[in-house]
């Protein structure tokens, strides 16, 4: 049997500082919003509780994407590697380790709707025991954020390439293709 070649994806520098420059945009926006109250002729976004979400969501965000994308830019590791063990996934705030091709059902796509004329493509990675990596989580809202991941994408491990040197059709193509190597040769081992 062939053996395949490690693939990795490096972290892309440039795709990171621009999610880190939105994430700026983002708080300096919400803290100019919680400062100067401002005043919309439209009744329902001049809503206090409408406002107010937006205003304190947008700090937080802007706050989170801050953190996470500065450590990110620092973090020297690839960003995924694909080899005959599995998948290893360093492009999340999750930290899942490696996923075993034995551990991992279907692989797929999945997208959700950002702004009206815009879509953020993942590849799902499907799991035959969800709960074992969601249970691993120690942090609580992360673990509450990975059960609502896995109610409404099937799974709580989703891949994006907006960190990564690459796109969402070659990730998903060399997973897709190692995947069925190697479920297949787990499945003759079995």
């Amino acid at each position: 049997m062939k053996e395949n070649p490690i693939v990795e994806f490096s972290l892309s520098t440039a795709k990171l500082t621009k999610l880190l420059i939105f994430s700026v945009l983002f708080l300096t926006v919400g803290l100019w919003m919680i400062i100067t109250n401002p005043q919309i002729s439209n009744p329902v976004f001049n809503n206090v509780i409408i406002k107010t979400l937006a205003f304190y969501g947008s700090t937080i965000m802007g706050l989170f994407g801050i953190y996470f994308f500065t450590k990110k830019l620092l973090d020297k590791n690839p960003g995924i590697i694909i080899s005959d063990q599995g998948i290893y996934d360093n492009t999340s705030a999750f930290k899942f380790g490696l996923i075993p091709w034995s551990d991992i059902s279907a692989i797929y796509d999945s997208s959700i709707q950002t702004s009206i004329a815009a879509k953020q493509y993942f590849v799902t990675i499907a799991l035959q025991d969800p709960e074992k990596y969601i249970d691993r989580e120690t942090n609580f809202l992360k673990r509450k954020l990975l059960v609502a991941n896995t109610r409404s994408y099937g799974s709580p491990v989703h891949i994006s390439t907006n960190g990564l040197i690459t796109n969402h059709a070659e990730l998903s193509k060399i997973l897709l293709a190692y995947f069925d190597k190697y479920k297949s040769d787990n499945q003759q081992t079995s």
